[in-house]
């Protein structure tokens, strides 16, 4: 009789890596989808400012007194300027957008014209797991995460050695 040597009897952990992994796994890919989700979010957040920096620089460099060209800056920022800074951009998603004019006194007694611009712009959340985890975080449960921006800067103006009549106070 021949004897079989006891080191081919010896257990051995194979297949073991196979249940690690499986349990592994599905963590992982949450960990990954966020990190995509939120990168997507803050690639259309850093859209969303720059978008409105560059309206409010826009609108900074025409003169008024009035507040005339408002509407203009607006227009010029949703329709030009967030369809192409803001990646996926959908009008439809866009909540609100404003700009206008205020005046204020600088220290030294001149007063000034005050452009700000502000938008808020419902960003969609395409990763189903993650994008339900993450819906609620802004307060609402609709799909979308809020970005908002706002920008201020003063209007090219000269000068002015009276406040402007049409135009409210800063606050």
């Amino acid at each position: 009789m021949t004897l079989i040597p006891r080191r081919l009897f010896r257990h051995r952990p194979n297949g073991q890596a196979l249940p690690e992994f499986a349990l592994i796994l599905p963590v992982f890919m949450l960990i990954f989808m966020g990190i995509l989700q939120f990168g997507f979010l803050l690639s259309g957040q850093v859209g969303l400012i720059n978008s409105v920096r560059e309206a409010a620089r826009y609108g900074s460099t025409a003169p008024t007194t009035t507040g005339g060209p408002a509407g203009n800056i607006n227009a010029y920022l949703t329709g030009t300027v967030l369809p192409r800074n803001v990646a996926g951009y959908s009008a439809a998603q866009l909540v609100s957008s404003s700009a206008g004019y205020c005046r204020y006194q600088d220290p030294s007694g001149k007063w000034a014209v005050r452009l700000t611009v502000q938008v808020t712009y419902g960003h969609p959340l395409f990763i189903p797991l993650v994008g339900d985890i993450v819906d609620g975080i802004d307060g609402t449960d609709d799909g979308n995460f809020t970005l908002g921006a706002s920008e201020s800067m003063r209007v090219e103006n000269p000068p002015l050695s009276s406040a402007p009549g049409a135009l409210s106070a800063c606050t």
